[in-house]
């Protein structure tokens, strides 16, 4: 088995591509702005996702794969909130590199469920949490 950030293919599911739906907008509103822009993730998709968050981070390397994840990337600029949500490669961490401006003040991606980038509560990956509280807990005991 091969494991998919929160989703998982067998090799007899290379054939298919794993596709989620995603929440796809840009905007500086609340956070229910995208509900009703769900979207089929495809190649198109990931590519204007990808083209949304370079627009931000315009150094972030380009790895096209045929399995995608959604994100949501807020970026505050003069206090104002951007935000954009969509679908992107998964072989693409959106949330790494610097933005070219105002700060970035959170970025998740998932391919959980469909519509995971929606303005609710995401779900955490299991294996990020172990690390994190390793990382936390470890140095304590020492």
């Amino acid at each position: 088995m091969v494991a998919q950030h929160g989703g998982t293919m067998t090799t007899d599911d290379y054939s298919s591509t794993f596709s989620i739906s995603c929440f796809s907008c840009d905007h500086t509103e609340d956070d229910s702005v995208c509900k009703d822009n769900l979207i089929e993730c495809d190649v198109s998709a990931a590519s204007l996702g990808m083209i949304r968050v370079a627009s931000f981070k315009p150094t972030l390397q380009l790895i096209q794969s045929s399995t995608f994840h959604c994100f949501e990337l807020v970026v505050e600029n003069n206090s104002e909130m951007l935000r954009t949500r969509g679908c992107a490669y998964d072989s693409v961490d959106v949330c790494e590199g610097e933005v070219r401006i105002g700060v970035q003040t959170g970025c998740r991606w998932c391919n959980n469920h469909d519509g995971c980038n929606s303005a609710g509560s995401f779900h955490v990956n299991v294996l990020l949490v172990a690390a994190v509280l390793l990382v936390g807990i470890l140095p304590k005991m020492l």
